[in-house]
Formats: C-alpha cells, structure tokens, sequence
C-alpha cells in the first residue's frame, strides 16, 4: 500500500522528530535564531547544559557541530521519504518524494534561516564540503527510486538523483520563476509534468 504526502501527517511520517540530544537540540534552536556564521558556541554550551570543554572535544569546531546537525536532520527526512516512496512505482516514487521533500524543507525553521541568510550553505553548495554533500544526497535519493522498482542502470540513477538533489537546492535558494515552491499542489503537479519522465 502506498501513500501520498497529504496522508503521510496522519501516518506517522512527519510525527518522525530530529534525533534527540541536548547538544543537537542547542545547537538547532542556536542555528534557528542566528544562522551558523552568527551562531556561538558558548551559548549552545550552556543550553545544552554541558561545559564548554565538553562540547568542543565532541565537535571541535561550529561547522562541525553544525554539519552533524544537518547530516542527523536530513536522514530523518530521508527516512520519511523512503515511507512515502514504499509501494510507489518509480514515477510515483518522484512525485510523492519531491513533493514531501519541499514541504518538509520550506516548513523547517532551521532550512528557512539558513536558505535566507546563507544560501550558500544548502545541500552544501559553494562549499568546501559541497562535493561531499551532493554525492551523500544522490545516493540516498538513488536508494530510495531504487526501492521503487527504477530498472535503469545504476550510472543513470545516480545521474537523476543528482539532478533531483541539485534542482531542490537550486529551487530553495533562488525562488523567481514559475514555481512557487510553498504550494504542494503546484509542487506536485511540477513533479507529475516535468521530473516522473526522468525514470523508468
């Protein structure tokens, strides 16, 4: 059986909650108000209730701490994707996942922080992790068209998870054009007319 992004609330699919851990707790709700550049790590310390020392033998640096975060968020939202995807033929697989994906992302307050005041940041674009980020996307979104049933070549899964995960950053940072990524059902149709053709 499967189901569509609209059902997924009252599924337990976005019920799924970020990891909990008072360090990464401080430290989103520390992202969340100030961005990462702007963020401090003495008052995420003293948040989360730990010592400075304690924090910064665990994450050695903010980018760190914040790129454990990011990483932790997004294989919660992954694993969610993988719901809505069970079941799925592949051209469902793509529509239900972009569509849950946008959502998810453009509702989040640490994504909203970030995309406004760092752009440069999303999936890792114009980073020096950027390369890292892209390749850990692709392949996760790979996975889950795989679990969908795609019968095209490994090369040419990867190819269009890439393309996916590049568009959504490219959609979340620069929002002028003809879609307006906070209306699903314009997101769902976008994805049913221009994104289900790319797999088989």
């Amino acid at each position: 059986m499967s189901i569509s992004c609209e059902e997924a609330n009252t599924q337990g699919v976005t019920i799924s909650a970020p990891p909990t851990d008072a360090v990464l707790d401080a430290a989103r709700t520390e992202f969340e108000r100030h961005g990462m550049r702007r963020a401090n790590m003495d008052a995420i310390a003293r948040r989360a209730g730990v010592s400075r020392r304690t924090l910064y033998r665990r994450f050695p640096t903010k980018e760190a701490l914040f790129e454990h975060l990011i990483e932790a968020e997004s294989l919660v939202i992954f694993g969610q994707l993988a719901v809505v995807a069970n079941g799925q033929d592949a051209q469902g697989a793509i529509v239900e996942c972009f569509t849950l994906a946008m959502r998810l992302i453009t509702e989040s307050r640490l994504a909203g922080t970030i995309i406004e005041n760092e752009p440069e940041l999303v999936i890792g674009l114009n980073t020096p992790s950027g390369e890292k980020a892209i390749v850990r996307a692709s392949a996760l979104v790979a996975t889950s068209l795989r679990h969908s049933g795609v019968s095209m070549p490994d090369d040419a899964v990867l190819a269009v998870s890439e393309i996916l995960v590049r568009l959504v950053g490219s959609l979340l940072t620069n929002r002028a054009g003809v879609l307006d990524i906070t209306d699903t059902a314009a997101v769902r149709r976008y994805a049913q007319t221009y994104l289900a053709r790319l797999v088989w």
